[in-house]
């Protein structure tokens, strides 16, 4: 359990023995903390990395105040370019 660098989220062990990982999201209203629990370390630190991933791939998002509109656009803009295409009527 060495050192964490900055912008790599933190692990630490809870008073009920879970393990909690902590990490930073970027939303519109600033930045937000997340967090994520397991039994052990090891768990939390695979679940930390894939999250950490996700958020720099631009999964995660906060959806607070967003409509569905607004959701779609953005799915179809960033998730979905290029891979699918508009069908013939």
């Amino acid at each position: 359990m060495g050192k964490r660098g900055n912008g790599e989220g933190s692990i630490t062990r809870r008073k009920d023995g879970r393990y909690m990982a902590r990490y930073t999201v970027q939303t519109t209203s600033g930045p937000k903390r997340k967090a994520i629990y397991g039994k052990t370390w090891a768990e939390v630190a695979a679940k930390l990395v894939k999250a950490i991933a996700d958020r720099d791939g631009g999964v995660a998002f906060d959806a607070t105040n967003m409509t569905f509109g607004q959701y779609l656009q953005r799915w179809l803009s960033d998730s979905v370019r290029g891979v699918v295409s508009r069908s013939a009527p």
